[in-house]
């Protein structure tokens, strides 16, 4: 199991197993928001808070993105039922280095291709 929070500690998400490798999105919202993302489907993750936190959605709005109302902090997002994959991404910027360091952190091009950069090269 895996315990992550947002700076002032408003929102708590756990995670029943830490992951095998981490994300990071070059498409127009993640590259700004610079998370490394964790994914996981919704039974695997509980999310807490005591302010419940702003939602960010946007286009055809098949993921809102979760945000601290309190410190800013993103702290995950999850698909909506528009979107043909139900998951959650959990944002492991939130991690101490301990927590990431032996973790493989795989370049997603979702600028482009929505391939992972690693599986483009010849």
């Amino acid at each position: 199991m895996i315990e992550l929070g947002c700076h002032c500690g408003n929102v708590q998400v756990v995670a029943s197993q830490s992951p095998v490798d981490l994300t990071a999105c070059n498409c127009s919202i993640c590259r700004r928001y610079a998370a490394y993302w964790a994914y996981y489907s919704p039974e695997q993750v509980t999310v807490s808070y005591r302010q419940e936190p702003l939602v960010y959605s946007w286009k055809d709005r098949s993921i809102e993105f979760n945000f601290c109302s309190n410190c800013g902090c993103i702290t995950h997002y999850h698909t909506t039922e528009t979107s043909p994959e139900q998951k959650v991404g959990i944002n492991f910027r939130m991690a101490t280095v301990a927590e990431i360091e032996n973790l493989q952190l795989r370049h997603l091009d979702g600028a482009s291709s929505w391939q992972y950069l690693e599986e483009l090269l010849p």
